[in-house]
């Protein structure tokens, strides 16, 4: 009977442990950590292109030019002068800086073209006759009556005579950079009136001291006293000269009709005014900056010969205003008599061979 009980009770404990598994339905828990996601495909798109090198910095005037001229801020040809200026800093983003220097205040031309020689960063405004110390030949283009007309002197500075003259100036150390700067006719300014090479008789009339003006003031008749042009105002009023040869621009900047009486409009000078700088200087430049400074070069002496064209009227009605008599004049007369300066000057071959180019 004990053994029933003991076999009964396994029993019921065996069932009840069965029973217990079967209804509880439990499962291992589910992780909480996603799987790691399998590895992106490789891209089949084309790598990135490198980034484009930076452009070179443009250092703010790396090249500087300093510019000298005789004449004033209100001329024309200054004007001219900062066209030259404001079109190089454009073009060159700055690198290139041109300064204006008017009234002589680097100097007298003969000392900044000396300057230039010898590779200082500077430039001048001046004539050929200024230039003829250097290349002799090159002092016909400021020689008289060698034009008539602006467009003829236009024309001049594409024949191969020019191109030729202007070639040698390297071997100074300088270079040409442009010469297209009309400045105007030159007339006379005088104390008494000249309507003929005779009136000159006597006559002290200033001279920039080139041969050219020199042998042409003398061939007209008159004795040539060579004076820088800011002396020319106080050596009129103090009779230490009786006459000056010079263009309207330059005689209303200087304020001539105060120290001299009559104008003579021989217009024996077509003016012709360059760019002159230091060879060596200019060789320092990258080529590009090279050609804008010398196209420049050029437009500024555009704009300031247009200038010039455009004031022409009105200067020599402010010259009359301001009490100059207006003489009539043989001009067939001072054409005679300067025509031996070509011969004085051995001209006479380039002369002829510049009056075959323009067609003369």
């Amino acid at each position: 009977m004990k053994l029933k009980k003991i076999l009964a009770l396994t029993l019921c404990i065996v069932l009840t442990s069965v029973c217990f598994t079967a209804c509880s339905g439990s499962t291992p828990a589910a992780s909480s950590v996603a799987p790691a996601a399998p590895a992106a495909p490789a891209s089949s798109a084309a790598p990135a292109a490198p980034a484009a090198p930076e452009a070179p910095e443009v250092k703010q005037g790396e090249y500087v030019l300093k510019v000298s001229t005789v004449l004033t801020e209100n001329d024309p040809l200054y004007k001219g002068l900062m066209v030259f200026q404001e079109n190089v800093a454009a073009r060159t983003n700055g690198a290139v800086e041109i300064q204006l220097f008017p009234s002589s205040q680097l100097g007298p031309d003969e000392d900044v073209i000396e300057q230039a020689k010898v590779g200082t960063n500077v430039a001048v405004t001046t004539d050929p006759g200024r230039l003829a110390s250097y290349v002799p030949e090159f002092g016909i283009f400021g020689a008289p009556y060698l034009v008539d007309t602006y467009d003829e002197m236009l024309k001049l500075l594409d024949t191969a005579a020019y191109k030729d003259l202007i070639s040698n100036f390297a071997q100074h150390g300088l270079r040409v950079l442009s010469f297209n700067y009309f400045q105007g006719t030159r007339h006379l300014f005088t104390k008494s009136p000249v309507a003929a090479p005779a009136d000159l008789k006597g006559l002290r009339v200033r001279s920039s001291g080139s041969q050219v003006v020199t042998s042409t003031i003398e061939a007209m008749g008159a004795n040539a006293t060579v004076l820088p042009w800011a002396e020319a105002y106080q050596s009129l009023q103090q009779n230490v000269i009786e006459g000056v040869e010079v263009h309207y621009s330059a005689a209303v900047g200087a304020s001539i009709p105060e120290v001299s009486t009559h104008l003579s409009k021989t217009a024996h000078f077509f003016l012709l005014t360059g760019m002159i700088c230091s060879e060596a200087w200019y060789n320092t430049l990258p080529a590009e900056y090279q050609t804008i400074v010398e196209e420049e070069a050029y437009n500024g002496g555009a704009a300031a010969s247009q200038g010039v064209l455009d004031g022409e009227a009105e200067f020599e009605k402010a010259l009359l205003e301001g009490g100059l008599t207006l003489v009539d004049v043989d001009i067939a007369a001072f054409k005679e008599a300067t025509a031996k300066v070509y011969d004085e000057l051995n001209y006479r071959t380039l002369k002829d061979a510049i009056d075959k180019e323009l067609g003369k």
